[in-house]
């Protein structure tokens, strides 16, 4: 039985499994004669599930975004399998957690040619899409670095981490022939540039990746000081180029800004320090440490970047309009991961919190019938079950090298039964952080920390079996759904936390098994 299978059944056990397959039977594919639609797949930066309008923010406004909703469906329990850009985005791409593709900051494993092979992209292509990619791949380790056309029939893309003022940096030189001299405008440039070259006789596969509203973004809203630095201490609009732009300009700046009511905390009521000491990640999130200043600007250019990425997505529907090819392209919108904005007197991501592991996950598909339009499904669905569901939209079977399942068969049926628990990690050892693993249902999440005295981790060190963890934390997140009273030590709890345990390790195993099956998942 593959892993995704043996991580999907949960507690429901066979039954759920044979109801699975029959509602997979049922799923719309499309008969041979029928045209396989069109798809985009839009994954913005460090956007969380609340930077939504539709999700009931308080003063971000995504008009755009939330009509994606209303006509599709959303998803308000989507998490990654791991809350750091370049895990994430390779789990977005082969639908596989990081302990089994290993491509992350603390790996040494590069992504080969082969695991290439099993990403949505590459499964496409070979079936006859025309297959592009914009913005942020976000995979600095991988076998075909420099080589990207021998991949994609239409490379717009770049390495490592964009800037606000794209023009002024030069490893993103693919973008200094644009018009805008702003980012995200510059990706709807590049998504004129794809659209105008697609092929009228074959369906496309455009893969839209964003920056925003990542701090390489945010930060970088003014130009460099004489240091070379950014800062921001200063209001991002004092930048004459921008003091009368109409979204990175005044936008929200007569707003009030909410200060997370776990902004002055002792960091260490949250998670000791000598198990997660915070030096690295004050260094970079300092805008979420003591200054509520510097944490207010920061609030408002993220806000402002989002707003921008809706600009985007407006522009994108109104292109396929135009086109008369809008009735005929599914599109898919998500984020790599969450952010802490100064909640538990931190910044960042990597930790497993629901504000850093939760995104926005919008599936539109244009042709489905009315009844399934505008749904809002709170089942516990996962990043690895995007590219299972872009593959299948592509009249492909999900292969089994991807863990994740195709979302079809809920949408279809929100009744349906579904995974009742899900497991997530964080191998990020950068910036001191630890090992961490959890696993979360609706009512209660269980998460275990583990010490490393390295930065970087070997196949071996992420087999956790027999060790004790440094650190656990336990959740009820009906009644503490923000996260802040750990109820580990409670005794009124403790079978409960022991069957949580037991599960943890058991979805953990299964993980370390996956990566030794090279046969169903290549290295």
């Amino acid at each position: 039985m593959s892993l995704g299978i043996r991580l999907s059944l949960g507690r429901h056990g066979l039954g759920a499994f044979l109801v699975l397959l029959a509602a997979l039977a049922g799923c719309r594919q499309p008969a041979p004669n029928e045209a396989l639609p069109n798809i985009i797949f839009l994954l913005t930066d460090d956007q969380r599930a609340d930077a939504l309008g539709i999700a009931g923010h308080p003063i971000l406004e995504t008009p755009n975004i939330d009509r994606l909703a209303r006509e599709g469906v959303r998803f308000t329990e989507a998490h990654v399998v791991a809350p750091v850009c370049m895990p994430s985005r390779a789990s977005f791409m082969n639908g596989q957690y990081e302990r089994v593709h290993q491509i992350g900051f603390s790996s040494p494993n590069v992504l080969s040619a082969a695991q290439w092979d099993q990403t949505y992209s590459a499964l496409l292509r070979r079936e006859g899409y025309h297959v592009g990619f914009v913005g942020k791949i976000g995979l600095q380790q991988y076998a075909f670095r420099g080589q990207p056309l021998e991949k994609f029939d239409f490379w717009r893309g770049h390495d490592d981490w964009a800037r606000f003022w794209t023009k002024e940096f030069k490893h993103l030189a693919i973008y200094h022939d644009a018009g805008p001299d702003i980012v995200t405008p510059i990706m709807s440039e590049s998504i004129e540039r794809f659209l105008d070259d697609a092929p009228a006789d074959k369906p496309f596969m455009l893969s839209v990746s964003f920056s925003a509203p990542h701090g390489s973004i945010s930060g970088s809203m003014l130009y460099p000081d004489e240091d070379g630095l950014t800062r921001m201490t200063n209001a991002a609009n004092s930048h004459p180029r921008l003091a009368d732009h109409p979204v990175y300009g005044a936008l929200y700046r007569d707003r009030e800004i909410g200060i997370p009511d776990s902004f002055h905390d002792d960091t260490a009521r949250h998670i000791p320090l000598d198990v997660h000491p915070r030096e690295g990640r004050m260094k970079t999130y300092s805008y979420s440490y003591g200054d509520e200043e510097v944490l207010r600007e920061h609030r408002i250019r993220y806000y402002q970047l989002i707003h921008g990425v809706d600009i985007a997505v407006g522009e994108l529907r109104e292109s396929l309009e135009k086109r008369g090819i809008a009735d005929s392209t599914v599109i898919v919108f998500s984020s790599d991961h969450g952010l802490l904005l100064g909640e538990y007197a931190m910044g960042g991501k990597s930790l497993l919190y629901d504000l850093t592991t939760r995104v926005p996950l919008i599936v539109y598909d244009p042709r489905a019938p009315q009844e399934e339009r505008g749904n809002e499904i709170d089942e516990l669905v996962l990043s690895i079950d995007v590219p299972a569901t872009i593959v299948s939209y592509g009249g492909i079977e999900v292969p089994n090298s991807m863990q994740g399942r195709d979302l079809q068969p809920l949408m279809a049926s929100a009744d349906g039964e579904w995974r009742d628990e899900i497991f997530l990690e964080s191998l990020f050892l950068l910036r001191t952080g630890p090992y961490m693993e959890a696993v979360r249902t609706k009512e209660w999440k269980y998460v275990r920390y583990f010490k490393s005295d390295t930065s970087q981790y070997a196949e071996e060190d992420v087999n956790f079996e027999g060790r004790e963890p440094a650190f656990e934390q336990f959740f009820d997140l009906l009644n503490d759904p923000s996260e802040e009273r750990n109820l580990i030590a409670e005794a009124g709890h403790a079978e409960r936390i022991a069957d949580f345990r037991e599960r943890c390790r058991t979805h953990s195993q299964s993980l370390v098994e996956a990566r030794a099956d090279t046969k169903t998942y290549p290295r």
